[in-house]
Formats: C-alpha cells, structure tokens, sequence
C-alpha cells in the first residue's frame, strides 16, 4: 500500500469520510479562485495520511526505510524529526531535492500520546543541506493532542512527535484499557483503536502533485467510513459572534518561554519566572540516523500543558540549537 494518498483540489468528489476531511481541510487554509488569488486547482490538492501511535508492525509513513526491531525507535511511540517534502523525489534524486508541501497539518482524532513540536528550521531545497537561522534565533511550538484540535504550519519546517516530552510510562498508562468479562475480540479491538495516537495529516499542495501520491485505491475504498459517516460534520465551525473558528490553535497559547544562554523565562497572564532547561538530542529524518538536533528544553513547562491539550510557545537565542548535517557513508 502506498504510504499517502492523494485528493485534487477540484475534479473528484470525495468518496469517504477521510477525503472529505481532506478537502475540508485544503478549502479552509485556501481562499476561494478570484482575480486576487489564483492557483491551479489542476495540480494543486491534498496529501493525506493516517497516523497510529503505536502503529502495527510494517505499516506508517517510513517503515520500509526504518532498522527492524529497534528498541530505541522513536517512531514506535511518536515521530522523529523531519521535514515535509516530496518524499519518493527525494528518494529518486538521492536524498538532495527536497520539495515542501505550501502547508502541513495534524488533526488530532484522540486525546493521547505525544505532543507535536515544529521549529523554524529548514533545508535548501535542491541540495538538503540546513539553512543557518538568522540572528534573531529560532521559535518553536509545542501542541499538545486534543481530539477535534487542528494545528497547521509552514510546510517547510521542521517538526516531530518526540515521545520523551511524556513523563516516563505515561503513553503506555494511555493505551491501557479495562477488558470487561465477557468482552467480545471485536469489542477489544475497538478499544484498543480508541487507546492509540491518532492523527489525521494534510500536506497541502499548491501547483504541485508530489511523485506517486495517487488517490485511495479505488478497489478498497468500500473498506472505509462512509462519506457521510456524520451527516454535515464541518470540521471548522463558526464561534457564534462569527469572529473566527472555533477550531484555532492560536487561542489555545496561554505559555510562553524565552530562552536565552543565561537561562530560561516563563511568561503567562500570572507574570514571568526562570525555570530549569534541560537538553535533548534527537536524530532528524528517520531515514538518516547520522544527523541530529540538540535542543534546550524547558520541561517541566511543556509537560504542565499536557492534561487541557494546550500549547506552549518557545524561542530560543541563536546558535542554542545545534544541528549536525553529517551524512552518512
């Protein structure tokens, strides 16, 4: 199976839910054809995935490209750090090219696992290699999962799921459930689907169709949920002054840290206070174990905005992040 799927801005109607939502998803970040705003709605459409933490064995965006049996893979629990790009291109022009989709997106389907964190970071997009940050540093952004919650960023930065964000051994407290006497193996299952990770990513695609993202099979699609799984579900409500969606994630930041090489300040609506930093290294693409980012974090902050989903805004001084751009022999 393809590891995404593809749906064209206009042209195809959905045929499941998912497309629906993707579609949905691409109309809401792209203003209507006009003499303001054009693009080709020919070439232009959604990437969309289904993302499981922990995912069954084999299946997921790089599992052919990932060792077997790696007890410390990030991606069993979250996502390692990566850019977005044209990814079978990439592959084809040997790791050099890479093509960012206009916008990424995660919709959160459960409330669980690991929080999302994007940085300004990014890559020169013929040759891969890390564009240095400017004097004004790096920002950051944590979102913590909240089912129904929407979260959408520049395509071209770097971003992951990194899963020790969580205190130790909570993901897995999440996936546990009570099996009931008498529960059916369907019934078990069904939980077992609640008590998981569960996003819904969009890429979206302006005047570009990524190599080999094609459309669902058309000989499953009678496998998935129906178009009208929830009748007229819109996934972007109005708030009821029609001042703008219920579903944004920008109304959710209540925290924020400035992290400078003398420490680090946190400030909310009750005033600002220093609190304790510590480093975490991660390998950047799961495909490259030989490139890695070191990152001040403020833990104790980020953890706090785990239980309401919230988010937490992050900037950090310049050359704090380190970014190592070995390759690999």
């Amino acid at each position: 199976m393809p590891r995404t799927f593809w749906i064209p801005a206009q042209g195809m109607e959905p045929r499941c839910f998912l497309e629906k939502l993707a579609l949905q998803i691409f109309h809401h970040h792209v203003p209507p054809l006009s003499s303001n705003f054009y693009y080709d709605p020919s070439t232009s459409g959604a990437e969309w995935w289904v993302q499981l933490r922990p995912s069954p064995p084999g299946t997921g965006r790089y599992s052919m490209l990932l060792p077997n049996n790696d007890p410390d893979d990030i991606t069993k629990s979250g996502m390692s750090f990566h850019w977005d790009k044209d990814e079978d291109l990439r592959l084809l022009c040997r790791g050099s090219v890479h093509i960012h989709p206009h916008l990424s997106s995660v919709t959160y389907l459960t409330d669980l696992g690991a929080p999302t964190m994007v940085l300004s970071r990014r890559v020169e997009g013929m040759t891969g290699g890390i564009i240095d940050e400017d004097d004004e540093g790096t920002t950051g952004f944590i979102s913590w999962p909240k089912q129904g919650k929407h979260l959408s960023f520049d395509g071209r930065l770097l971003h992951a799921a990194p899963s020790d964000l969580m205190e130790d051994g909570l993901f897995e407290k999440q996936c546990q459930f009570k099996v009931i006497e008498g529960m059916s193996d369907k019934e078990k299952k069904i939980m077992e689907r609640r008590h998981r990770r569960t996003t819904f990513l969009v890429n979206i695609w302006l005047n570009y169709k990524p190599f080999n993202v094609n459309p669902f099979p058309e000989t499953m699609i009678s496998s998935m949920s129906k178009v009208d799984l929830f009748g007229d579900f819109e996934l972007f409500g109005r708030n009821e002054d029609d001042k703008g969606d219920t579903n944004d994630t920008q109304l959710a930041i209540r925290i924020k840290v400035s992290l400078t090489k003398t420490g680090a300040t946190e400030i909310s609506d009750e005033g600002q206070k220093m609190v304790e930093v510590v480093e975490k290294t991660w390998p950047i693409d799961s495909c490259n174990d030989n490139v890695q980012i070191k990152v001040p974090i403020p833990m104790g902050v980020i953890r706090e905005q785990s239980l309401d989903g919230l988010n937490v805004l992050l900037s950090w001084q310049a050359n704090m992040i380190q970014l190592s751009s070995q390759k690999g022999n």
